[in-house]
């Protein structure tokens, strides 16, 4: 099996557990974020994934300082990891993605149910497909 398939189903096996759980709880656990860096160090890239661990996730850090309550620790903990897998043109890749992906369902979603379309909803479902879809793509 090619080491490309591997690592990918193994991704997105943790990516589809985090997101269950995201929206089961409203949580990730912290040890979603250890085992993508596990699988990350499948044919590391050590340089692009030591910077994409320590810069995909400051927009998410900033804005969970910004906006008490708007993404948690555990969103910007999930996207270091991913960050680490993808490298940084990856990880912000897929971070945009997850989020036009949220942006546009949730506003569609909370349009049709006529809802405040400030309540929080689970993130990780999203980033993980942003995520996903970029591994595939790059």
């Amino acid at each position: 099996m090619d080491i490309f398939v591997l690592k990918g189903i193994l991704y997105v096996l943790i990516l589809a557990y985090a997101s269950f759980w995201d929206i089961k709880t409203k949580t990730i656990p912290d040890k979603v974020h250890i085992v993508i860096i596990i699988v990350a160090l499948i044919n590391l890239n050590s340089l692009n994934s030591i910077i994409g661990l320590l810069l995909v996730p400051i927009p998410f850090f900033t804005t969970a300082l910004i906006k008490n309550g708007g993404i948690g620790g555990g969103d910007v903990k999930f996207m270091g990891a991913n960050g680490f897998f993808l490298g940084l043109k990856g990880g912000l890749v897929g971070s945009f993605l997850g989020l036009i992906i949220a942006i546009t369902v949730n506003k569609i979603y909370y349009k049709i149910r006529n809802k405040d379309i400030n309540i929080s909803f689970p993130l990780a479902p999203y980033l993980s497909v942003g995520c996903f879809l970029t591994y595939l793509l790059f």
